[in-house]
């Protein structure tokens, strides 16, 4: 659990550090930079099980439509059941 804390520190920080750099920067260039950046940053989220808020938000809510559906179908089993 302590790996799991240091990871999301060390995301936390880098990405505030990007962020920053970009922000103070006036070179157009920064922005290919943060860009890629990024990019590779979030692959090696990725590649480590996380995924983006809105990914989750999706999953969650794809989560809570399943759980309904087996809590209706357990339902239903219970009804044979009983007849």
């Amino acid at each position: 659990m302590a790996t799991k804390d240091t990871f999301e520190a060390f995301v936390s920080i880098v990405r505030d550090k990007i962020d920053d750099f970009s922000k103070d920067s006036a070179q157009p260039n920064i922005n290919i930079v943060r860009d890629e950046l990024k990019e590779k940053f979030d692959e090696l989220v990725k590649s480590q099980g996380y995924v983006s808020s809105d990914e989750y938000k999706v999953l969650e809510s794809l989560a809570k439509k399943l759980e309904a559906r087996v809590s209706k179908l357990e339902g239903l089993v219970k009804q044979s059941d009983a007849k």
